[in-house]
């Protein structure tokens, strides 16, 4: 269970390297619903990836080494410092090489979200005891997020925030004391918004974690309101929420 807990209560910044579009998508869609992850940015070659990298500091790149221009393995020998890597590709033969580095898995496409999983947790098991990777829940529920209500700005805490629903062209944001119409949507609010707080659990809605009463397969509880899960957010919710019960 201390495991678990410390596995939870960390966060490695990542990066995504892929020319191919529905490759980034995936991983970053299972990037974002990884609350111990946080995707930082994507590229489509090595020289968008460098440059990525000189301005922040990344822990876990998922990389494609076949790719235009300046190829994944070409990249990683001019690199001064290596993040850990998660090679994603569709060459299974390039594994035989693929070792010679800061490897943590080798992922052929597509990708499942099991293996996803496990090399994700490879990763974790790599990174020393009581090192600190990203800031931690207490900041998180302290940041300020921004809602665009048309002409205007409101801002409240991020821990304040129940849940979050699409409405239109407009989402309705559900404080602990008002709700508030932003003129966004639940994919542009959820990427501002600390992983570890918050799941996307429908392609409508965004929940706090801490205003979770109840849930089952189908939906959540939350200040009274059943929210439905999403068929294809299923696994990872339920995942998470198993997990997090756990360690409570």
């Amino acid at each position: 269970m201390n495991e678990t807990s410390e596995f939870q209560n960390r966060r490695l910044r990542c990066l995504v390297v892929d020319d191919e579009q529905p490759a980034q998508w995936v991983l970053s869609n299972f990037i974002n619903q990884t609350a111990s992850l946080e995707l930082i940015a994507c590229a489509y070659d090595g020289l968008e990836a460098v440059k990525v990298m000189k301005g922040n500091e990344i822990d876990l790149l998922f990389l494609d080494i076949n790719l235009p221009g300046m190829g994944g393995l070409e990249m990683l020998n001019i690199l001064e410092k290596q993040p850990m890597i998660i090679f994603t590709t569709a060459f299974s033969s390039y594994a035989i090489n693929s070792f010679d580095y800061n490897v943590v898995d080798y992922l052929v496409k597509p990708i499942s979200r099991e293996l996803f999983d496990r090399a994700v947790k490879r990763a974790f098991d790599r990174v020393k005891p009581g090192e600190e990777v990203q800031e931690d829940e207490a900041q998180d529920k302290a940041r300020i997020i921004e809602v665009n209500t048309g002409g205007d700005f409101e801002y409240v805490e991020a821990g304040k925030i129940m849940y979050i629903q699409s409405y239109g062209n407009y989402v309705k944001v559900f404080t602990t004391t008002r709700m508030i119409l932003g003129t966004s949507t639940t994919h542009k609010m959820f990427s501002t918004l600390p992983k570890s707080l918050f799941l996307r659990v429908h392609k409508s809605y965004i929940v706090n974690k801490d205003f979770i009463g109840s849930y089952n397969n189908s939906g959540i509880m939350v200040d009274k309101e059943k929210l439905p899960i999403g068929i294809s957010y299923r696994q990872s919710v339920i995942s998470r929420l198993e997990m997090l019960k756990t360690i409570k």
